[in-house]
């Protein structure tokens, strides 16, 4: 027999309708797909010396791959984050669609 935690959950999904669930599904999806062929687009190529800022400063290529690793994580954390609460919102909306209301 197996064992674990029951939990109820209520959630908010800002600005996103019952309708919108597996668009917003889709996209986020989507998003997180192209974030990880962005990284193994860096990863593959031959990295050069030196990155340039908007304005031109030259600065070594590992800080700046450094500093896009940290916005690729972020992204996917938030995306990842979003994605639990569709999902779980589709899941209410398919098993119990009467608990799920727009407001």
């Amino acid at each position: 027999m197996s064992w674990g935690t029951y939990y109820k959950y209520d959630g908010y999904l800002s600005r996103i309708s019952k309708s919108q669930i597996d668009e917003e599904i889709e996209e986020h999806e989507a998003d997180n797909r192209r974030i990880y062929a962005e990284m193994l687009a860096y990863m593959a190529q031959t990295p050069p010396a030196y990155a340039k800022d908007c304005e031109g400063r030259e600065f070594p290529w590992a800080e700046y791959l450094t500093q896009k690793m940290r916005e690729f994580q972020e992204e996917l954390e938030e995306n990842t984050f979003l994605l639990c609460r569709l999902y779980q919102c589709r899941e209410v909306l398919r098993e119990h669609p009467e608990n799920v209301e727009e407001g």
